[in-house]
Order: C-alpha cells, then sequence, then structure tokens
C-alpha cells in the first residue's frame, strides 16, 4: 500500500467479500509472506519458509489464506463497513475502525452485527530489484517503484459482548449484561462487608 488509510478499505472488503482468488491475491499483494495473525478464537504466529519440520515450504500466509476461506464459508453473505482508519506512521501501527454484520448460513435468518478494531503492524519494502539489474543497458532498466507498505501482523480486537455473538448467536449482550449484573452484586457485597469491619474496628479502637 502507497496510502494505507486510503486503502485499507478495499483490502478489507477483498478479504472478506472476494472470491478465493481475490482473497488470495490481496493476501500476496499486501501482507508479508511470514505475517501473524491473531483474533479472540484462533492465531497464527509468524512462520517462514523452513522454520516447520516436514514442511520447509509452508509460509504463515497460507495459513490466514486458510482462515480467511474459512470465514467466507461460515457467512457467505457480510456485510462490512469500515467506520475510521488511522495510521501511526512512527509506530508503523494502522487502526481500522469496523462494523461487520455475520451471518451464519446454517442458522436462517440470523444476523449479529459486530465492532472491532483491527490493529495492523505495517513495514515499508521497495520492490526487489532484479540481479541483472545494474547490467542491463540503461534504456532498459525498470523504473524504480517507491517503497510501499505491507502488513506484518494483523490483531483483531472485539468486544466481550461481540466475541459472545459469536458463540451463543442472539445472546451475547443478554449473556454479558448477566455477567456484569453478577459482578456488580459480588463487588457491592465485598465493599458493604469491608465497611462493616472498618467499623467493628473503629468500635474497639474506640472503646
Amino acid at each position: 500500500m502507497e496510502h494505507p488509510v486510503k486503502e485499507i478499505g478495499g483490502v478489507i472488503k477483498s478479504l472478506t467479500e472476494g472470491s478465493p482468488d481475490v482473497q488470495e491475491s490481496a493476501l500476496q499483494d499486501y501482507f508479508l509472506p511470514n505475517a501473524s495473525f491473531t483474533h479472540p478464537f484462533c492465531h497464527v504466529p509468524s512462520i517462514s519458509k523452513g522454520q516447520v519440520p516436514l514442511a520447509g515450504g509452508l509460509e504463515s500466509i497460507q495459513l490466514i489464506l486458510g482462515i480467511y476461506r474459512w470465514y467466507r464459508t461460515l457467512s457467505p453473505h457480510i456485510d462490512i463497513q469500515v467506520d475510521s482508519a488511522a495510521f501511526d506512521q512512527k509506530s508503523g501501527l494502522l487502526y481500522v475502525s469496523l462494523r461487520q454484520t455475520f451471518a451464519l448460513w446454517f442458522i436462517p435468518l440470523y444476523k449479529a452485527p459486530v465492532r472491532l478494531v483491527s490493529v495492523l503492524q505495517l513495514t515499508q519494502l521497495s520492490p526487489e530489484s532484479s540481479s541483472d539489474e545494474d547490467e542491463a543497458p540503461e534504456d532498459s532498466k525498470p523504473r524504480r517503484q517507491s517503497a510501499k507498505y505491507y502488513i506484518a501482523s494483523q490483531e483483531d480486537l472485539y468486544p466481550v459482548s461481540d466475541c459472545i455473538q459469536f458463540l451463543c448467536p442472539g445472546l451475547g449482550p443478554f449473556l454479558w449484561r448477566i455477567w456484569q449484573l453478577y459482578s456488580e452484586e459480588k463487588d457491592a457485597q465485598v465493599l458493604v462487608g469491608y465497611s462493616d469491619d472498618v467499623w467493628y474496628e473503629g468500635r474497639w479502637d474506640v472503646v
């Protein structure tokens, strides 16, 4: 990517809404071969060629492609919207705020609107020149392209209630609210008990 903030929306749509060929092309064009991927329910570490015994040609980008294809299989019709994107050029982090409607094909009429922030670590690299470029005539040398940003890692951050939506369709916010009320009740009980202990200790000190 030359302009991450402007281009990231199209990259995301290609990965989440595109055909298998479009998904593979997007990964090859915008991700590093050893990119890592982190999601609340799965993780792909950075893997370079030769790191995995008996699978010397394996790279993590191949596993990420499998995740995106499985994602499309579970939800063939995905509506995704990029709300905002901000790029911290100093750290190389691109923050993307998203809203998507996730519909499982095996649950009729079910659609789960979820929110997330995708944190992308970008690395700026220049395209590799051919080994014989210096020996080629000046007129035949290809023009050097400007450096581009490639995705070195992706981490998707979801609110807890939206994570529960994936496991318990339609019950995510309700179950999370019940848990919050339960936690608040326990906190109140602890606070009241602590206040009583302090009061009794104060009485004995006065006596």
